[in-house]
């Protein structure tokens, strides 16, 4: 009896142990499947991404080795500015090498004044041809009674260079809205825009020509520069007008001019003076190699001045915002320039 009992304990215990192996042999042998078809996946996907990215690798036998080629970069040093600045925002540029010299604040929120003059005459030079005739009208009344002015006087007829030349040159607040009405109603959508219509979309082609050439930090109200609250820009954005504005020839033979006379296409003769005193011999802040640009003031503003010059094929921008007076702006002016101009500032190559 218990001989026959203890049997079938042991053959009980056998099919137990029997059944565990099993198990365990199909529980390691999915396990295995199981890792080897992740392991394919893998290999599978990584193919299939390098393929994608073209970043196969190259077989040993197609291996190359190259030598790589030396490159040439040519840097511009920043100049070192002796004299102290007594204007808070000022920047150097070399355009004919595409290099910033020295900037401070230049990213500093501020008025433009009449530096604004120089977006209006790109405006007025891509809108309009050179024979265009400009006719002086009412707009005139939009001009402030401290605001600079050119002479002009409602009936005035003038061809596009010519009022460009009475804004740029004496900075006529005058020919500066005698241009934006003029322009502005040729971009309206209106049938038959009226002056504040006209001057909306004049305004509306600033702005959206200052982000073109980007100048993205500024919004402009109005053509003259004459101050408003949301009227403003940087250093560093008017610097991307006055880049803008070289490019126009019509505009550079403009300020490069001490003073032009003409008859006007009304029969009236004028003589516009520029009010930039780097441009004049005979004053003591003529600068020799000055090309021109714009100057500004307002009470907010400050004395601000873009200038631009030219020495040795080398050409120059400065822009100065925020002067204490008229005779620091031209101060500073002269001594970034002059900076600018060294001797010591020049190219260095390295490999």
């Amino acid at each position: 009896m218990t001989r026959k009992y203890k049997g079938r304990r042991n053959r009980t215990r056998r099919k137990r142990n029997l059944l565990l192996r099993r198990i365990t042999v199909t529980g390691i042998f999915i396990l295995v499947v199981s890792l080897l078809g992740f392991v394919g996946w893998q290999v599978a996907r990584g193919i299939a991404t390098a393929f994608a990215t073209g970043d196969q690798p190259i077989p040993a036998s197609r291996t190359t080795t190259t030598t790589a080629i030396p490159t040439t970069t040519t840097t511009y040093p920043t100049i070192s500015v002796g004299a102290q600045l007594t204007t808070p925002r000022v920047l150097v540029y070399d355009i004919t090498h595409s290099a910033m010299l020295y900037s401070q604040n230049a990213e500093q929120q501020c008025y433009p004044a009449s530096l604004t003059k120089l977006l209006t005459a790109i405006i007025v030079s891509e809108e309009c041809e050179e024979d265009e005739v400009f006719t002086v009208g009412s707009e005139l009344s939009f001009v402030q009674p401290d605001a600079s002015r050119a002479g002009l006087k409602a009936g005035y007829k003038l061809t596009r260079d010519m009022i460009i030349a009475a804004m740029l040159l004496p900075s006529g607040n005058d020919a500066a809205y005698s241009i934006a009405v003029h322009v502005g109603r040729k971009l309206s959508d209106e049938d038959d825009p009226g002056i504040m219509d006209a001057l909306f979309a004049f305004t509306d082609r600033m702005n959206e020509k200052a982000i073109e050439i980007g100048a993205k930090n500024s919004h402009f109200s109005n053509p003259d520069g004459y101050f408003s609250p949301d009227h403003y820009t940087t250093a560093y954005d008017m610097l991307q007008i006055a880049k803008a504005v070289l490019q126009y020839d019509n505009l550079r033979e403009t300020m490069g001019k001490s003073s032009v006379d003409y008859i006007l296409l009304s029969g009236e003769k004028m003589t516009f003076k520029n009010s930039n005193k780097l441009m004049s011999p005979s004053n003591p802040y003529y600068f020799e190699g000055a090309t021109g640009m714009k100057t500004g003031f307002t009470n907010e503003a400050g004395h601000c001045i873009a200038t631009s010059a030219k020495r040795n094929g080398v050409e120059i921008i400065t822009i100065v915002m925020g002067g204490i007076s008229n005779e620091s702006r031209y101060a500073d002016a002269i001594t970034l320039m002059n900076a600018a101009f060294s001797p010591k500032t020049t190219s260095t190559i390295t490999q």
